[in-house]
C-alpha cells in the first residue's frame, strides 16, 4: 500500500481548501493544549483550523503521523563563502588559518561569481524547505563590500519564497575608528540588516560598548560571533552579556559559536551561562564547523580531536536561554561539507549534544526560536490563521526523521504543494579557477 507521501496520494494541483489529517506536531510548534497528533486544515495561502481529528468539511490527506513542521529558519549562514570549494579553494584545519584563507582569495570575487554562489545556495536551502535565513556579510570597504550588494539584490529576487535577512559581520578592530565605524553601521541601517561583529581570541573588547552605542543610534540589532575557540582565559562572552544587561538590549542582542562554554570548568561554566541568562541574549549552536575546526591540529599529522567546541545547550536552555542550530558554512574552506540544510544541522546536533528527543522537544531551535532572532512576522507556530509555509517529512517522530533527515519530504508553501530540486554541483565547475 502506498505510503502518505507517495506521488498517487497528492492530486498535481491542491484544493483551496483542504485537511492534512494525523499529523505529527512537536511540542513548541503545536498550540498550548492540544496533543501531538494534530489535524490542520488549510485555507487557501494560510491553516484556517488545528484540532486533533479532521472535520467533513473539506478533502482529506491522511498523513498516518508524518511530521508536520513549519518552514525552517537558519539563524547562521555565510552564503558570500559558500561553496568556494568549487572555485578551487581547500578546506582549513584551523578558524584563523580558514579566515585568512578567505581573505586572500576575496579581492578576486566579481558579482557573477557572487550571484552564482549565493543563488545556489538559496536554491539548496530552498529546497530542503527553508523559509527564512539569516546570511553574514565579511565587511571590510566602509559602504559596504560587493557581496552585500548582491545580497540586497537576490533578497528582492527571492521575496515571496525565501526571507533573506542580513548581517554585516566585521572584526572587532573596525570599532577603534569611530568615523570607520558609524559608516559601517549607517550602510548596515539603511540596507535594513543586523550590526555583527567577530570577536576573535586576543581581540581588543575596550571597543564592545561602541557596538552598543551604535546599535541604539541606528536603532540596529547586534550580532557577535564570540569565542570560537577552547581557551578559556580568552572567554569575551561574558563581557557582551554584562554590556547587553546594562543598556537592556539583551533581547536584541545574539551570539553564536561561544564554543569556549565547553572548555570551562563547570562552576565558571554555570556563572557565564547565569550572567548570559540574566542578559536575556540569546545564543547559536553551529556544529558543522565547530565539530570540524575546534581542537583541531592547525599543522602537521591529522589527529583526532578530543573536545567537541559545541556550547552547553541543555544548561543555557535549563536557564532560559534562547537556543538555536544554525548551518553555518557550507562547502568552503571552514567546512567542506553541509548544504544549508537545518534538519541535518538538527540532526548532527543531536547526535552530538545528546538530545534525547530531539524532533518533539528540540524542533524549536530550526523554526521558532530562530524566528524570533530574526525578527520574522511569523513565529512558526502552526495556529490558526498561520501562513500554511510547512515541511512535512514521513517520518513519524525524533528516530524515523533523524535516521532519514534527508528522505521524502514535502514542501508547502502559501497553501499549495511545491517539489522544488536540489542543484547539482556541477552547475558551479565553470567557477573553478
Amino acid at each position: 500500500m502506498p505510503g502518505p507521501f507517495a506521488p498517487e496520494r497528492w492530486p498535481a494541483e491542491m484544493p483551496p481548501r483542504y485537511w492534512l489529517a494525523n499529523a505529527t506536531v512537536p511540542a513548541a510548534l503545536r498550540p498550548a493544549g492540544l496533543p501531538s497528533r494534530l489535524s490542520l486544515r488549510i485555507e487557501g495561502a494560510h491553516i484556517g483550523a488545528v484540532q486533533p481529528q479532521a472535520a467533513a468539511d473539506a478533502p482529506v490527506f491522511e498523513l498516518d503521523g508524518a511530521t508536520v513542521l513549519s518552514g525552517f529558519v537558519d539563524a547562521h549562514t555565510h552564503l558570500d563563502k559558500g561553496d568556494l570549494l568549487a572555485a578551487g579553494l581547500r578546506s582549513e584545519r584551523e578558524l584563523l588559518a580558514a579566515v585568512e584563507r578567505v581573505r586572500d582569495d576575496y579581492v578576486r570575487w566579481s558579482e557573477a561569481e557572487l550571484r552564482q554562489r549565493i543563488g545556489f545556495g538559496l536554491r539548496c536551502a530552498y529546497a530542503h524547505g527553508t523559509r527564512a535565513l539569516n546570511s553574514y556579510c565579511d565587511w571590510s570597504e566602509p559602504t559596504g563590500p560587493l557581496a552585500w550588494r548582491v545580497l540586497q539584490d537576490l533578497r528582492r529576487e527571492w521575496a515571496g519564497r525565501l526571507e533573506l535577512t542580513l548581517t554585516s559581520l566585521a572584526p572587532i578592530d573596525e570599532l577603534a575608528d569611530p568615523a570607520h565605524a558609524e559608516t559601517i553601521a549607517r550602510a548596515v541601517a539603511e540596507g535594513r540588516g543586523v550590526l555583527g561583529w567577530f570577536v576573535y581570541p586576543g581581540a581588543p573588547i575596550e571597543w564592545l560598548p561602541r557596538a552598543f552605542d551604535l546599535a541604539e543610534r541606528f536603532d540596529l540589532r547586534l550580532d557577535f560571533h564570540v569565542d570560537e575557540h577552547l581557551d578559556p582565559p580568552q572567554a569575551n562572552l561574558g563581557a557582551i552579556a554584562r554590556l547587553a544587561r546594562k543598556r537592556g538590549y539583551g533581547a536584541r542582542t545574539v551570539c553564536g559559536h561561544a564554543c569556549v562554554l565547553a572548555a570551562l570548568p563547570p562552576a565558571e561554566c554555570d556563572t557565564l551561562l547565569d550572567a548570559v541568562a540574566a542578559s536575556g541574549l540569546a545564543l547559536v549552536a553551529l556544529p558543522f564547523t565547530n565539530l570540524y575546526l575546534q581542537d583541531a591540529a592547525a599543522h602537521g599529522p591529522r589527529r583526532t580531536p578530543r573536545r567537541r567546541g559545541l556550547l552547553p545547550a541543555h544548561e543555557a536552555r535549563a536557564r532560559g536561554v534562547p537556543v538555536a542550530i544554525g548551518s553555518d558554512n557550507h562547502r568552503d574552506p571552514f567546512f567542506p561539507g553541509g548544504d544549508l540544510d537545518p534538519l541535518q544541522a538538527l540532526a548532527l546536533g543531536a547526535l552530538a549534544l545528546q538530545l534525547d528527543d530531539p524532533v518533539e522537544d528540540w524542533a524549536d531551535t530550526i523554526t521558532t526560536t530562530p524566528a524570533r532572532l530574526l525578527h520574522l512576522a511569523w513565529d512558526g507556530v502552526l495556529r490558526p490563521g498561520a501562513p500554511a509555509d510547512l515541511t512535512l517529512h514521513p517520518g513519524r517522530g525524533s528516530a524515523e526523521v533523524l535516521s532519514r533527515s534527508g528522505h521524502g519530504r514535502q514542501l508547502v508553501r502559501a497553501g499549495r504543494r511545491v517539489q522544488p530540486l536540489l542543484p547539482d554541483p556541477r552547475e558551479l565547475d565553470t567557477l573553478r579557477h
